[in-house]
């Protein structure tokens, strides 16, 4: 009956590291796939921001447009009112270097959207293939503990073969300086 403790022992314990071998790989699967998901739904953000910005961006330079080209009109309307024609000479200088001045601001706003757009769109790029390397890298984890948890069984099992628990030899009548030799 003595014999059968040891068995017992190294069961339970077996049982245990496989039972933790099981649930590390579970938990590092688990994390790999909330990274892969979170950084697919973060790079999925990032892009409709910039579709967003695209959007706003065109509707504000329409916007814009429309009261520079209402502000010309103003500005055309005052010089005829004060008896200047406002086609010819300085007057038609002015309009053209104003409108000039009121596109290249619009041009601005749009390479600066650009530039942001862009950004996002890289920044989900990235996001995602950061996501996939933590991805890889729990997966990883979780075999490193599968293979941790292996050798700790076989560990378990080697000692226990050399303690003599599966001979048929209790333990006190093993030497443990050289288990092959009978007391």
């Amino acid at each position: 009956m003595p014999a059968a403790i040891p068995i017992v022992a190294l069961a339970i314990s077996a049982v245990g590291t496989a039972y933790s071998m099981s649930q590390s790989k579970k938990a590092a699967d688990a994390a790999a796939s909330v990274d892969a998901n979170t950084a697919k739904y973060n790079a999925q953000l990032d892009n409709a921001q910039a579709d967003q910005i695209q959007a706003d961006t065109v509707a504000n330079i329409r916007t814009t447009r429309q009261e520079d080209a209402a502000y010309l009109s103003k500005q055309a309307a005052s010089y005829a009112a004060s008896g200047v024609l406002a086609t010819t000479g300085s007057p038609l200088h002015a309009q053209i270097t104003t409108a000039g001045r009121m596109e290249q601001q619009i041009q601005q706003k749009y390479s600066n959207a650009q530039r942001q757009q862009m950004l996002l769109h890289s920044q989900a790029k990235e996001g995602v293939y950061y996501g996939q390397a933590q991805a890889s890298a729990d997966r990883a984890a979780g075999t490193i503990a599968m293979v941790d948890g292996g050798a700790k069984l076989a560990g378990m099992a080697f000692s226990a073969y050399n303690s003599g628990v599966f001979s048929n030899k209790s333990a006190a009548t093993i030497d443990p300086i050289n288990p092959a030799i009978d007391d």
